[in-house]
Parts: C-alpha cells; structure tokens; sequence
C-alpha cells in the first residue's frame, strides 16, 4: 500500500517524517534485525527502550487476527526466539502487545493501520497501569479466536506467555505506547512521530546485532 509507512519502509522508499538517517538505514536495509518468510522483526521508531522491537507482517494486512494458521505459527516462532535471546543476552523477560487497527473503524491505540507487534521489556508497572485502563480477558483458545477485526482490538502477552484480548476499547493513537513510558519513568519518546529517537535506534540494532544469526 503507496500510503503506508511500514509498507513503504519495508520496500526501502523514503518514510513520511523519518529522520533521514533513520532512512539511510533502511535504504540500505540496515534496520532489519530478523526476517522469516512472511514477517520482519524491525526496531519501532522511537523506541521506549533497547529492547523495543516489532514483529511485522511483510504484506499489508491491518492486524494479526486475520492472519492464517500457518503465518501466527511464524509469530510464535520469533515471540519466541526473541524471549529467548533476551534472557540470554540481557537477563531480561519480555512482553508483547499490538493495537489492532480494524478494517471499518478502529478505537484501539494504534496509529499506523499496519499490523505490528511490540516487544518491550517487562514492566510491572506497566502492566498494572495497562489492566486497569483496559477490559481484558483471557484468551484461552487460541490468541485471536475471539477478537474482532473489523473494529479493532487490543491484545497483550506477559512475560509467562499469557495472552489478553479486549475488543473495541476506544483507546487514543499510542496510548499504550505512552503509558509504558510513564510506566518506566521515561516519556520523551513516547510520540514517535515527534521524536524518532534515532540515537535509541542505533542501540536497540546493537542490542539485537547477534539476533539475525540464531538464538
């Protein structure tokens, strides 16, 4: 999709309001630290913190829910791929959570209708905050089964692998972005749009530079 910025940064073209050197990297195809066939594992633009990457369908789809059987066992492969270089690597759990634009209308806190999932360091803080502005409940069988892709949804993964799914929560663009930040005490970056944080890019590559090799 011509207007999409994961779609254009994923085809190597120039991004709307990236940091050209940010864009340099990507040209050159720099920023990606992991790719299986049908997904990349890239660093978010402003990045929360060192672990903070996303996991990306390399086709345009707007999230994850409709993604097939085969495509979801991908994700689960890399989620856990990642959780296992970050305790080896950085002594660290990790979570995961994606704001699922929907196809008619989406309340849901994204801000680019192109699936992505975060990863980011665990937070209990940031899990504390995040349950009590959203109406989870357990997704028991089957991480999307129940989840509502045309209006949008919210789903979220903690560090024992448990997953959590709301639908429709009518969440502003980034906001669980934001409070994460406020989470860990640091809300400089929390508008990617504002701060690319280029400098925080360079060290999310450098904390994932063995990644690409295996875990």
């Amino acid at each position: 999709m011509k207007s999409c910025n994961v779609c254009r940064e994923l085809n190597l073209q120039m991004l709307e309001g990236c940091d050209p050197r940010y864009q340099l990297l990507i040209s050159s195809g720099k920023n990606i630290i992991y790719a299986s066939e049908d997904f990349v594992v890239i660093p978010s633009l402003g990045p929360l913190n060192d672990s903070h990457v996303m996991i990306v369908p390399k086709k345009h789809v707007n999230n994850f829910s409709v993604l097939s059987v085969s495509e979801l066992e991908q994700v689960d492969e890399i989620t856990k791929k990642l959780i296992s270089y970050a305790s080896a690597n950085f002594g660290r759990r990790l979570v995961f959570f994606e704001s699922g634009a929907g196809v008619s209308t989406s309340h849901s806190g994204g801000c680019i209708v192109h699936a992505h999932i975060h990863c980011v360091y665990e937070s209990e803080e940031f899990e504390s905050r995040l349950f009590d502005e959203v109406d989870f409940k357990v997704s028991c069988n089957g991480r999307y089964e129940k989840a509502d892709a045309s209006n949008g949804y919210v789903w979220y993964m903690n560090s024992e692998g448990k997953s959590y799914l709301c639908n429709a929560p009518q969440l502003p663009s980034q906001f669980l972005r934001y409070i994460y930040s406020a989470a860990v005490g640091d809300v400089r970056f929390w508008n990617w749009r504002r701060h690319n944080n280029y400098e925080g890019v360079l060290k999310v590559l450098d904390n994932y530079g063995g990644f690409s090799v295996g875990t």
